[in-house]
């Protein structure tokens, strides 16, 4: 007679999750003769009626009588959660508790499997990564993303690698057939070709010559790559004293040598390969004020739970970025 849920949906498997692709699963209820209003309610002590890597759509609504409607759940690993979905710290499940005025409250179990993905991976667990990450075992895995950042190697009795093999093999790439694409990191790549990279970059299988993917593809998946990083290439810590001496090139090259070898290889070799880009203006048309802009907000990043940054701010990261594409004297 009220609202209802057929049994057999109470039960959600999402299956091998991928870091940033979309899976859905559906269900329906349905309304006997009296209008019913249907929400997702909050467990005890928790804010949110899911995890965040969950939406259900829609989350509350109204049914008239006899009327039912279809409710999607869309699960998406983002950037904000793959770090602990990598580490095993945490996994895909869930309860939601589905409440109908009137009926009875209905508990949906959702759960799933994710691969691991070199994207949420932090820098330094990256370069202690020989193989891809996908081959490699989940205690493995967990180990090397929650072992402290470390100033120097001698923790580890394996050198580590300079940089991410995943940063080099797109950058590779990028070096390989982009030097002269107009609008690049300007333009969005296509979705099924960043997943085409993703895979290639997590489980190594694609032949070496890398996805068969446009230039824009590869760029975005290289500017994915950086916003995933759970610790940016200028860590956190370093973020006040950075856009202090951001018009200071000595002083930012001293921000620099003070970050963890890792992090000060990566930024290095982003800036090679940026200053490469701009050998070919005449080509394609790079401005070295967008790329400054476009990596100064993606290898300084504020502090979780400090305020967004206002112009200001982007301008100073921005120009703190410049120094080091500009500067006469080559690399460093």
């Amino acid at each position: 007679s009220c609202c209802m849920l057929s049994p057999s949906t109470l039960q959600f498997l999402f299956k091998d999750v991928k870091y940033l692709q979309l899976q859905v699963e559906s269900f329906t209820i349905s309304n006997g003769p009296v209008p019913c209003q249907f929400e997702f309610i909050s467990k005890p002590n928790e804010d949110a009626y899911c995890k965040p890597w969950l939406i259900a759509k829609p989350s509350k609504g109204f049914l008239m009588p006899d009327s039912e409607v279809v409710i999607a759940l869309e699960l998406c690993v983002n950037k904000s959660t793959a770090t602990a979905l990598n580490s095993g710290e945490e996994k895909l499940e869930d309860i939601l508790v589905l409440h109908l005025d009137r009926g009875k409250d209905y508990f949906l179990s959702v759960s799933g499997n994710y691969l691991p993905s070199c994207f949420g991976c932090p820098i330094q667990t990256l370069c202690y990564m020989k193989e891809p990450i996908r081959e490699m075992l989940p205690e493995a895995i967990r180990e090397l993303t929650l072992m402290p950042l470390l100033t120097d190697d001698a923790f580890w009795e394996e050198k580590p690698l300079d940089v991410p093999k995943e940063l080099w093999m797109m950058v590779d790439l990028l070096c390989r057939s982009a030097c002269h694409q107009e609008g690049l990191f300007q333009q969005p790549g296509l979705r099924p070709e960043f997943e085409q990279i993703r895979d290639w970059l997590d489980t190594g299988t694609l032949d070496v010559l890398g996805p068969v993917a446009s230039n824009h593809s590869v760029a975005e998946a290289l500017l994915l790559f950086l916003e995933s990083l759970p610790e940016p290439v200028v860590c956190y810590k370093s973020y006040r004293s950075s856009l202090e001496c951001a018009n200071s090139y000595e002083m930012s090259s001293q921000v620099i040598s003070m970050l963890p070898k890792c992090h000060q290889n990566v930024f290095h070799y982003l800036v090679a390969f940026l200053r490469e880009l701009l050998k070919h203006t005449g080509k394609n048309h790079l401005d070295v004020n967008v790329l400054a802009s476009i990596f100064g907000g993606l290898l300084l990043r504020p502090p979780p739970g400090h305020t967004q940054p206002g112009t200001a701010e982007k301008q100073k990261a921005q120009q703190f970025i410049q120094q080091f594409l500009c500067h006469e004297g080559g690399t460093l």
